[in-house]
């Protein structure tokens, strides 16, 4: 094969395994459009060796052998511990993190793969804090695996909350507290971000199934997803002390999230608007991300500029 038949790399492909099937999204680099959403699917399989095989066809069927990916590990498959930073010198830190969390985790410390990122700094507690992210070495070998056997080639494994800080409108707003709320057919994570930094991170059993149950006459649905969102927020200013949140961006924008948006912008000070893709001059205006694949997109964005 000569020089001008090699393939040209101008995507970059989030991976997420969900209990249902495989969220996928290409993102278009190294171009005006970079982060640019190409496509987003979700692929129905469960189990995983039904889901290796539904990526490894989609991969097949795309032509994108030896593209790059970012695979999301499930949140059955890590725990996250927060922890004192330990006083000891960079090259000892990850050593150290691994005997303190010895005590936290069900399985054996020789077994445990760790990472780890910062927390910010509280006014009320200026200790450094950790999130120790962990998980069971053959758990993380099995999505090196099953990425490797689909013809990907895998830059970097990620979770779920972290993903969120790579969305463009998290990147520049800098200088504000901005919150992301997403939502699944069966539960919700809240995002808030200070100056671009991740604050606050949680998940609740509210999604779009509970919100498409909701009446005129009965919002109860509603109304628990607000009281989610304001205790969340209330942390938010209470412990850190940085003031409001100024914005609240919502994904999907569906029939029964719009409604939800009218609803909690009649009780709330914060603006509500709904994540856009794709609305240079140049695309479609609209929504065009699958409703699975919000986590996958965050990941495909992973180191690309926008």
């Amino acid at each position: 094969m000569g020089l001008f038949a090699q393939k040209k790399i101008n995507r970059q492909i989030g991976v997420e395994f969900l209990p249902s099937g495989v969220a996928i999204v290409q993102v278009q680099v190294g171009e005006k459009k970079s982060g640019r959403v190409v496509s987003s699917d979700f692929l129905p399989a469960v189990g995983q060796d039904a889901q290796g095989l539904a990526l490894q066809k989609w991969v097949e069927s795309n032509n994108l052998q030896k593209y790059n990916c970012v695979c999301l590990i499930s949140a059955d498959d890590f725990s996250i511990h927060q922890v004192e930073k330990p006083k000891v010198e960079d090259p000892e830190l990850m050593q150290a993190l691994t005997w303190r969390v010895k005590d936290l985790i069900a399985y054996d410390v020789g077994s445990v793969v760790i990472d780890y990122y910062p927390m910010p700094v509280s006014n009320k507690n200026n200790t450094p804090q950790l999130s120790v992210v962990t998980a069971q070495d053959w758990t993380v070998a099995a999505y090196i695996e099953c990425i490797k056997s689909s013809g990907l080639k895998l830059l970097a494994i990620d979770i779920p909350r972290l993903v969120g800080a790579n969305l463009k409108e998290v990147r520049q707003a800098k200088g504000q507290t901005l919150a992301v709320l997403s939502l699944t057919e069966t539960s919700g994570f809240l995002n808030i971000y200070h100056d671009t930094d991740l604050y606050v991170s949680r998940d609740f059993k509210i999604g779009t199934n509970q919100l498409a149950q909701v009446t005129a006459d009965d919002e109860w649905h509603y109304d628990s997803l607000l009281l989610e969102i304001q205790r969340s927020m209330d942390y938010f200013e209470s412990y850190y002390g940085l003031g409001p949140v100024s914005k609240l961006l919502v994904f999907p924008e569906v029939p029964d999230t719009q409604k939800l948006a009218i609803y909690l912008q009649k009780l709330t000070n914060f603006d509500i608007n709904f994540i856009a893709f794709n609305t240079s001059e140049f695309d479609d205006v609209g929504d065009i991300l699958e409703s699975h694949c919000f986590h996958a997109y965050g990941a495909a964005l992973r180191g690309i500029k926008q």
